[in-house]
């Protein structure tokens, strides 16, 4: 086994690259030193021997001690590459424990950002091209949607626990948060790893993707009186479908003359996802109550909620 060790000296903390070997004849082990690296807040990927390189527990240090946003970016297209193999592979196990590995070095929301949304895109860039079948297509996409459940079902545990149960409680007390497609829109895997995300943050969700007919949204908003509406548009063809569906949840929840009877006004509503990333800023904009926001990340949106759950708390 081979790590770094911190050592302090006169208050500065220096690294050590040290493997861990077993000593069968003292039953013991013991710790050899391979590689002195310097100060632990100047060392760098680069400063490891290339076949150490690629080892979680190294990563994870210099990530946490010294590790710099260049040197983490180098890391991305190898995680990208082997991510892409185990959802062509269909290796839902795989990608768990990729994960888990690098979950000191990549936050939840990093890791679907920078490596499994990417990875998603090419997929889909790969089918349009007819450069993959459907049935691949559709089976990578279900092993990240596993991968995403999987992950969900951790989430929800951890906050079940006395530590977060407070937290939890109190942001799905402020703030409910519905996802939706519109009707035709069968891509969910982005409302899937949103729901975990927000799920992970103690909001209380539902996700009620994919491919719901506007009258069953329109019905389901008034049962549960969600403070947020998310809607995620993947396929262009459904771009008409989903300005429909803003349009009659504007007319049901936004009209001034139904603001005295109906306890559901202005709702706001986030709309993003593929289709609309060549779309301008100003598109939906008549809607005062939608925001537009194509090409943003996870963590952009998720800022944007807890934002609005803030102020929501200090009113």
């Amino acid at each position: 086994m081979v790590y770094i060790r911190n050592k302090k000296v006169k208050g500065l903390d220096y690294a050590y690259l040290v493997q861990s070997i077993w000593d069968h004849e003292n039953s013991t082990s013991k710790q050899v030193t391979i590689k002195y690296l310097g100060k632990t807040s100047d060392i760098n990927l680069e400063d490891i021997p290339d076949e150490y390189r690629n080892d979680p527990k190294i990563i994870a240090f210099i990530s946490t001690y010294g590790y710099t946003h260049k040197e983490k970016e180098k890391v991305i297209p190898k995680l990208q590459k082997e991510i892409f193999e185990l959802c062509m592979q269909c290796n839902t196990d795989g990608l768990v424990n990729t994960y888990k590995e690098y979950s000191k070095l990549f936050y939840l929301v990093e890791f679907y950002d920078k490596l499994l949304k990417p990875v998603l895109y090419k997929i889909g860039d790969l089918w349009k091209q007819g450069k993959l079948d459907v049935a691949t297509e559709h089976a990578s996409t279900n092993t990240v949607n596993s991968f995403v459940k999987v992950i969900e079902e951790q989430v929800s545990h951890k906050i079940n626990t006395a530590t977060n149960v407070s937290k939890a409680l109190l942001r799905s007390s402020i703030c409910k948060i519905m996802i939706c497609t519109p009707e035709g829109e069968l891509h969910n895997v982005s409302c899937n790893m949103m729901e975990s995300l927000l799920v992970r943050r103690g909001y209380k969700v539902y996700n009620i993707s994919p491919s719901v007919p506007a009258d069953s949204v329109i019905s389901y908003i008034e049962n549960i009186e969600p403070d947020i509406i998310l809607i995620s548009v993947t396929n262009p063809d459904n771009i008409k479908a989903a300005e429909r569906l803003i349009k009659q949840i504007v007319l049901k929840f936004d009209n001034e003359d139904n603001q005295n009877n109906n306890k559901h006004n202005k709702i706001p509503i986030v709309v993003g996802g593929l289709a609309f990333s060549d779309y301008p800023e100003n598109y939906l904009k008549e809607h005062e109550m939608v925001l537009m926001m194509q090409n943003a990340s996870f963590e952009e949106i998720i800022k944007l909620i807890d934002f609005s759950t803030t102020k929501n708390t200090n009113k």
